[in-house]
């Protein structure tokens, strides 16, 4: 069963950051998930990072962020260094640019919203003196200690920003869309249908499908129905059986769901367990 990590004893605004240390053999860890988002920057990179089961290629002066619920799986090989900074949600709930940029994370699978973030040369330096003077804020004595590390994280996730080369979408299309990714982030295991989430929107199943199509070139049922896909997979491979991974999902039927999960994903829920063993 893959674990589940999350921040002991975390206050609100605790972050967390690891060194990652040269390694002497190639290291694979397990899949596993957490409560909380993890943020990677390589000052040497080599090696593949599994997310949600597509893999990214690790690189020097690179950022992976890891959103809460995501399955991954590190393979680093040898000589790779850098840091990794653990921190909860609500540590930027109070700001919204971090904040949203943050949530996009969690709502869109990695294939929409990629977790890879690359830097321009002189960039790359400035990211290297952050990270390191984060982690010299992080065990220092200092007093407020904690907000200087906030404060250099902010920095980061703007640098991150930045590398999108394009100014956030204010449009009111642009907010009814991502209102319908948060809405389906939370409500998927209940509400299913697009009518369902029109309502909560308060516009109409064409409007909806308009603006989902406008911004994807897909229907908002396929949206729908891939979130639900991405989360069967995340239990799957877990250890839970296909009838727990239905009626966690809220199917009233087994048999209901793994036809389901097949015609959407190709492969029936047992191959899948099998290919992901």
């Amino acid at each position: 069963m893959i674990p589940i990590h999350d921040l002991q004893d975390a206050n609100p605004f605790e972050i967390r950051v690891v060194e990652l240390g040269e390694l002497t053999n190639y290291n694979t860890s397990e899949n596993h998930r957490h409560t909380y988002f993890e943020l990677f920057f390589f000052e040497k990179g080599a090696g593949h990072h599994s997310i949600d089961f597509v893999d990214f290629e690790i690189s020097s002066y690179s950022i992976q962020i890891v959103a809460p619920g995501q399955v991954h799986q590190m393979k680093r090989e040898k000589n790779t260094n850098g840091f990794v900074v653990l921190f909860e949600s609500s540590v930027f709930e109070r700001d919204t640019l971090i904040s949203n940029f943050l949530f996009d994370h969690i709502c869109f699978d990695v294939n929409e919203f990629g977790p890879v973030y690359k830097f321009d040369d002189d960039v790359q330096k400035r990211m290297l003196l952050l990270f390191k003077t984060i982690w010299d804020d992080f065990n220092s004595d200092e007093p407020l200690k904690n907000e200087f590390v906030k404060a250099n994280l902010s920095l980061v996730c703007i640098q991150c920003l930045r590398t999108l080369k394009s100014t956030p979408d204010k449009s009111k299309n642009q907010k009814t869309y991502v209102n319908f990714r948060r809405h389906l982030h939370n409500n998927f295991k209940e509400l299913k249908k697009v009518k369902e989430y029109a309502a909560q929107l308060n516009i109409s199943e064409k409007q909806l499908n308009e603006i989902v199509s406008s911004r994807t070139g897909v229907s908002a049922s396929t949206v729908i129905y891939n979130q639900i896909v991405l989360e069967s997979k995340r239990l799957l491979n877990s250890g839970l059986s296909t009838k727990e991974v239905a009626y966690e999902l809220n199917f009233d039927d087994p048999s209901h769901f793994s036809k389901f999960f097949k015609k959407q994903s190709g492969t029936s829920p047992s191959e899948f367990q099998k290919i992901h063993a």
